[in-house]
């Protein structure tokens, strides 16, 4: 047995969770030139993985390294003024990967000496195997212990971002942000466009064809980061996922590929967007605004060459277009356009804020 529980070594530790604060109002240095260059995230990275073995050899006297890979560079998307951040972000992802790795490591070791614990203990000679029950049952314990101390390191593993505001003309712009966003993430589907093309199709009521896939937005961080305030997420179905804090917002495929962006480099444009759409796939909280056939010719009338030619609703969605300069370009689908709208109003009047 150990003397002394794992939860006082994590006491003792030196290893806190950073925390920054940032202020959130109108940018004071917009010129200001700065990116996480290639050699900064390598870097960043792997100070990342250093910071998980040193916090693990003061936990268990162990060392041991991950691979160092890189893939895809999100370098020219990312906004002035967030390398620090950005870099921090970086050395907690890799921190944490090789803590969890470990973590499963341990957990895998606590679940084979438990069956192991069970076994014997209902052995039908147990009363044979009084010492080794007893030693499993100190392993046992210790393994929970090595098992809790790991795992808390993991749950520490995040940067705590506290956030002032200005004015409280920023702080009601926000609220007002997060308020139309929890309208616009209960609507009754949203989808992720990804892919239109001119449809050829002799007669077909339909000019473009688009593929569509169902994604979700939530009210959720990436796991490196804790903040004071809300912030939400977009679902991407071929890409990295947005999300939303409230000074920057990150572009998140995995921790190889991350961006932060400044709100003012991010536009969000609504549109109204007429499809057509079969009678048992409209959603409840969709507006019909007409019907058509689905053989037509060009007055609207059907064409009766067609047999089985059939009517099909006009329905309206909200739009909203994701665009920088840098390259992004996403386009979603919500079933209420009402809330599409308003939730892009809401983000333009907050980004002028800015």
């Amino acid at each position: 047995m150990k003397t002394e529980p794992e939860a006082n070594i994590i006491e003792n530790m030196p290893f806190v969770h950073p925390e920054i604060l940032i202020t959130i109002g109108k940018s004071t240095d917009p010129n200001k030139e700065t990116t996480l260059d290639p050699v900064k995230f390598e870097k960043a990275k792997n100070k990342g993985r250093e910071s998980a073995n040193d916090i693990l050899k003061q936990l268990f006297n162990k060392v041991e390294y991950g691979k160092i890979e890189s893939h895809f560079n999100t370098e020219r998307l990312n906004s002035k003024n967030f390398d620090s951040i950005r870099e921090q972000i970086v050395n907690l992802y890799f921190q944490r990967e090789v803590i969890s790795n470990e973590a499963n490591k341990f957990s895998l070791n606590y679940e084979r000496i438990q069956a192991q614990h069970f076994k014997t203990s209902n052995s039908f000679f147990k009363f044979l195997l009084k010492k080794k029950i007893q030693k499993l049952t100190e392993q046992l314990e210790d393994s929970k212990n090595d098992l809790e101390s790991v795992k808390n390191v993991e749950e520490e593993s995040y940067l705590s971002i506290k956030c002032v505001y200005e004015t409280n003309e920023f702080k009601q712009k926000y609220s007002d942000l997060i308020s139309s966003f929890t309208t616009l993430k209960n609507s009754d589907v949203i989808w992720d466009m990804t892919y239109s093309e001119a449809n050829i199709e002799t007669k077909a009521a339909a000019q473009t064809v688009m593929r569509r896939n169902k994604v979700n937005f939530s009210f959720k961080s990436i796991p490196a980061i804790q903040t004071t305030e809300k912030n939400f997420h977009f679902e991407n179905f071929n890409g990295g996922d947005f999300y939303f804090y409230p000074s920057f917002i990150i572009y998140f495929k995995n921790e190889e590929d991350i961006a932060i962006l400044d709100y003012n480099d991010l536009q969000l444009n609504y549109s109204e967007a007429r499809f057509l759409e079969e009678a048992k796939d409209i959603a409840s909280d969709t507006e019909i605004i007409g019907e058509t056939w689905y053989r037509v010719n060009k007055d609207g009338s059907p064409d009766k060459r067609f047999v089985g030619n059939y009517k099909i609703p006009i329905v309206l969605y909200g739009s909203i277009h994701i665009k920088t300069e840098s390259g992004i370009n996403e386009l979603y689908y919500t079933s209420d356009f009402k809330k599409a709208k308003h939730f892009c109003e809401q983000y333009n009047s907050y980004q002028s804020l800015l």
